[in-house]
């Protein structure tokens, strides 16, 4: 944390030689992304996962107040940067509040089967985010869409990994060299199919566009992190285990795969114009090579490559 702590004085730095802004502000809205990032990157370690399911247990009040601390790095932003507002505060309190809630009978007695409080804690980690319902909190300097997809993995990995207790999430960033193979062959197979589908339906326009290699990786990276972790974290790392741990009948795993992966596609209908089926049946499709990659290495970071590649390769060719 104090390395991103940092890392963020010295990005401040960097913009005041640049441009003239608020330092103040421009300090609130650094430290409170270092804070987000680094309960984004710590969930990942099994260390802390451990300590922090060693303090839920200990204690319900604890176990259900420990995620508030999210809490902190927003006043640290609202209050530095003067955009405090009651409605904001109240509806990131709710957001983390609803899926620990549902989960916290959970807590002592963990089951590795699909309940309905896991689909209604899902659902209030995906809709809100989704459906814009998390706009009016970080507003300075601008609506920042950012922190609503890391504040929606912090939330669910507390909620599923630490409360909850649910294995094999696989909730991991950094790729090893298994998964950057899968994640790959993965995007290869999906394209080979996606490609003629795509242009067969009138979803994809296949054209050139003008980029650098630097505007190709900042895309890349950010497409990663603030879109293919969180949908895989849910649609595979919650939905597809859940649903495979729960449907024992066929081969190992296929149908939650491909149920998971109907789910996904049918999340997509609501892209204009809609219904968008075009785009419900591509994203299905990908769903099966997410859920196959997910299913082999049973680690985030394999899926969330593909669908990485899969999300740029459309941003630039298609």
């Amino acid at each position: 944390m104090g390395c991103l702590l940092a890392l963020a004085a010295l990005a401040e730095g960097i913009v005041l030689c640049q441009m003239r802004v608020d330092p103040w502000r421009l300090a609130a809205l650094l430290t409170c992304f270092s804070l987000v990032l680094g309960a984004f990157v710590g969930l990942t370690s099994s260390a802390f996962i451990k300590e922090l399911r060693h303090r839920a247990a200990q204690s319900a009040w604890m176990a259900f107040l420990m995620p508030f601390a999210l809490l902190l790095p927003y006043l640290v932003y609202v209050l530095g940067t003067r955009t405090f507002s009651l409605i904001g505060l109240g509806k990131l309190t709710a957001y983390i509040a609803v899926p620990i809630l549902l989960l916290l009978p959970d807590r002592l007695h963990p089951k590795q089967r699909m309940g309905w409080r896991d689909l209604v804690a899902m659902l209030a980690l995906a809709l809100p985010v989704s459906a814009g319902w998390l706009s009016g909190i970080w507003t300075w300097p601008q609506e920042l869409y950012l922190f609503r997809p890391f504040t929606c993995v912090c939330v669910g990995a507390y909620a599923f990994i630490v409360l909850r207790n649910l294995e094999g999430v696989g909730y991991r960033l950094v790729w090893r060299r298994a998964d950057i193979a899968e994640g790959v062959i993965n995007f290869v197979a999906f394209a080979i199919l996606a490609i003629p589908l795509g242009i067969w339906l009138g979803f994809l326009h296949p054209h050139a566009n003008d980029f650098s290699v630097g505007q190709l990786g900042l895309r890349f990276v950010g497409i990663y992190l603030t879109i293919a972790i969180p949908e895989e974290m849910l649609f595979r790392g919650l939905l597809q285990n859940l649903l495979v741990k729960t449907i024992t009948r066929g081969p190992r795993g296929l149908y939650g795969l491909l149920i998971a992966s109907v789910i996904f596609g049918a999340a997509h209908l609501d892209h204009p114009p809609v219904p968008n089926w075009k785009y419900a049946i591509l994203a299905t499709l990908a769903g099966v090579f997410y859920g196959n990659a997910y299913r082999t290495r049973q680690r985030l970071s394999a899926p969330a490559l593909t669908h990485a590649l899969v999300d740029t390769a459309w941003h630039f060719w298609f």
